[in-house]
């Protein structure tokens, strides 16, 4: 599988004894358009064919405390797809030993059309293809909730955008988790993408508990959903 190796910076630590969650979600999507450009298809690559990676869910499970005094190597391939979505997996690793892991669900979009397409053949052939038996790599659909009551509102700014123009799917992670209480302890993490917001869009941050732990979603002043997050704590 494709691996890096990334060294901690002093911003990573959320205390003396753990790197914060958010970081580690970074790594993840770092490592992921590293080994997309190592099959040849790069950011510029995928902008002269028209096409861009859209995600649609994310999980992470931390199995372990991730310290921030080791480095933090990520290895990382995809499940075998039927050209529709792709669901790409990392194990995430620190001396030799995994942490935690990822899975994701990705399709892609005709930004030329405006519409999701099927994904090229070509590019299906190119990427490593991995069986992973665990169960825990699969994205299923999270259950959102209708909450009533807003606990604060964002704007989205510039430096929460990227390359597509819309608020990075990284970056929503963040303001997911902005809402938690600081030394609430994340084991699980589940975040479903359904709209996507643009710079200067004014969000309702909307938070509740659930069993073990928060569910948190942003949504439109027209009450239109744009993310979800269920964030379960550490037994």
């Amino acid at each position: 599988m494709f691996s890096f190796k990334y060294e901690t910076r002093y911003g990573d630590y959320k205390d003396y004894d753990n790197i914060k969650p958010s970081s580690i979600m970074d790594m993840v999507q770092d490592v992921s358009t590293r080994a997309s450009a190592d099959c040849g298809y790069d950011i510029n690559t995928m902008r002269s064919l028209n096409l861009a990676w859209l995600l649609q869910a994310v999980k992470f499970r931390f199995e372990k405390r991730i310290r921030p005094d080791l480095p933090v190597e990520i290895f990382t391939a995809v499940k075998p797809s039927n050209g529709v979505t792709s669901e790409r997996c990392c194990l995430i690793k620190q001396n030799d030993e995994i942490v935690g892991k990822t899975v994701s669900n990705w399709f892609i979009f005709n930004v030329e059309r405006q519409r999701p397409t099927r994904i090229p053949k070509d590019m299906l052939g190119a990427y490593e293809i991995c069986d992973f038996d665990d169960d825990f790599f699969c994205c299923e659909k999270m259950q959102t909730h209708d909450i009533d009551e807003i606990s604060y509102s964002i704007k989205i700014s510039n430096k929460e955008i990227d390359t597509n123009m819309h608020l990075n799917n990284q970056k929503s992670a963040e303001l997911l988790m902005d809402a938690l209480p600081f030394d609430f302890e994340i084991k699980e993490i589940s975040i479903f993408y359904k709209k996507p917001a643009f710079l200067g869009d004014e969000l309702d941050v909307c938070i509740k508990e659930i069993d073990n732990g928060f569910y948190v979603h942003l949504q439109t002043k027209e009450n239109e959903l744009c993310v979800a997050g269920t964030f379960t704590f550490k037994e």
